[in-house]
């Protein structure tokens, strides 16, 4: 068992080259390693092992206060967890320009099985609101904005936790999360009287089991709420309204004869929950290069900040221009959209392309929701709900192609892409998603 002093051999360390850095200049980090509790490198670990991640951050110029951590994601983007010195009250304090810091992170890996990639990163803050936060004067939201960022190495490494076959099952779900759980055993009553009789449960569920649950399946930036408002309109009182990290439909029991819009999960994520036997989906896609040219503009400009991930990216995103801003999203924002295209596509799946939706809504939406997936609506009632929808009508009278910024209906076109794309992000987007824009019919080749 390696000990807290325990630094690995040079030979131990990742090669960082080909990782994303984002920096201000004030710091760096000079090297990473993941090794198992005897200190051996590794990137396989057995589900509930600790994994001993060590980083150090080389700092340019005196800060008072500074603060190292580490976060992991899975495959889907989703952050799994994260800690940093300043959370751990053990940030380092008075830390002269040149001085190199290590951090020797251990972390038990409770987790499901699977792949993650894990993000080191560097932090500061003034003195006296560390002290503030430690001692609880002040909150995690007011010293978050205080705090600043020094340095990022995004998706430094990656490792996998496996469950061996001769272990039981230790939990369900992403995480062991500590619980506890008493069981009585109490004998069954006397027979009573029941009363009248009532519509059983079972009884109760066959009544709906007709209805259908319908699932509108997407990812972010391709028409998702444009969607979600003519289901809205045609039946209110059936819609299950979306929440942060699609809660509602991947942690919550899927309701018989609901209708769940803007669903944004993959082909293996939609088939982790126990679905209702007469439950009808379908799949809109857009093109990845549209799709990250309206994350830009909505990241930095249109969406409302109701959540801190939404407050941290355009914090990031606000000394970049916009071409080192389309990098910083391709990087870090769109890799779930792809995923979400590419798992459908594999599975054989039909995808409903927004760009079609824009210039035949009616032809496709009325067989789509009322012939295949049955919504309880009349045709002229679907009809309207469409029109009413429509760019110029949710703009009042703006036509498609007149851009503003400030709105979520920003611009309402396809192709717009070629306006904003250098040749330093075109060169970029071919590299990481030319393959999955051809599998997906929206180029034949790469040569656009």
């Amino acid at each position: 068992m390696v000990d807290r002093h325990f630094w690995p051999p040079h030979d131990a360390f990742l090669d960082l080259s080909v990782a994303a850095v984002v920096s201000d200049g004030l710091a760096r980090c000079t090297g990473v390693a993941v090794c198992d509790a005897t200190g051996q490198p590794t990137t396989v670990f057995d589900q509930g092992q600790p994994a001993h991640f060590f980083y150090e951050f080389e700092v340019l110029q005196h800060f008072d206060v500074v603060s190292g951590g580490v976060e992991f994601r899975d495959a889907t983007h989703l952050a799994i967890h994260g800690k940093n010195t300043f959370q751990f009250s053990r940030a380092a304090k008075d830390v002269e320009a040149g001085s190199h810091l290590r951090h020797h992170h251990v972390i038990h890996l409770d987790i499901a099985a699977g792949e993650y990639w894990f993000t080191v990163g560097l932090a500061t803050s003034a003195a006296a609101d560390y002290e503030a936060y430690c001692a609880a004067r002040i909150g995690y939201n007011t010293f978050s904005a205080r705090a600043r960022e020094l340095c990022r190495v995004i998706d430094a490494g990656a490792f996998s936790v496996c469950v061996r076959a001769s272990d039981p099952l230790k939990h369900h779900g992403l995480v062991n999360l500590p619980s506890d759980c008493v069981v009585s055993c109490l004998h069954p009553p006397a027979p009573q009287y029941a009363g009248p009789s009532v519509l059983s449960r079972d009884d109760a569920q066959s009544e709906t089991a007709t209805k259908p649950t319908i699932i509108h399946i997407t990812h972010h930036k391709a028409g998702s709420q444009w969607i979600r408002g003519i289901l809205n309109e045609c039946v209110p009182d059936l819609v299950v309204s979306p929440r942060v990290g699609d809660v509602q439909f991947v942690n919550w029991p899927i309701q018989v004869g609901k209708v769940y819009p803007t669903v944004y999960v993959t082909e293996q994520q939609f088939r982790r929950p126990r679905l209702p036997e007469n439950s009808r989906h379908f799949v809109v896609i857009r093109d990845l290069r549209d799709t990250l040219v309206s994350a830009y503009f909505s990241a930095t400009i249109s969406h409302p900040i109701e959540e801190p991930t939404m407050a941290h990216l355009r914090a990031t995103l606000k000394p970049l221009d916009i071409e080192e801003g389309l990098l910083h999203l391709m990087r870090e924002w769109l890799p779930y959209c792809a995923a979400i295209q590419a798992s459908w596509l594999e599975a054989g799946e039909r995808l409903i392309r927004y760009e079609d939706l824009l210039e035949h809504d009616i032809d496709i939406l009325e067989p789509l929701l009322i012939g295949e997936c049955q919504l309880p609506v009349s045709r002229e009632r679907l009809r309207e709900a469409i029109r009413n929808h429509r760019f110029e009508n949710l703009t009042r009278g703006r036509k498609r192609g007149d851009e503003d910024v400030t709105s979520h209906e920003r611009k309402g076109v396809a192709g717009d892409w070629r306006n904003y794309f250098t040749e330093r992000v075109t060169n970029a987007f071919k590299l990481r998603y030319g393959g999955l824009l051809t599998a997906t019919g929206y180029e034949h080749d790469f040569d656009w």
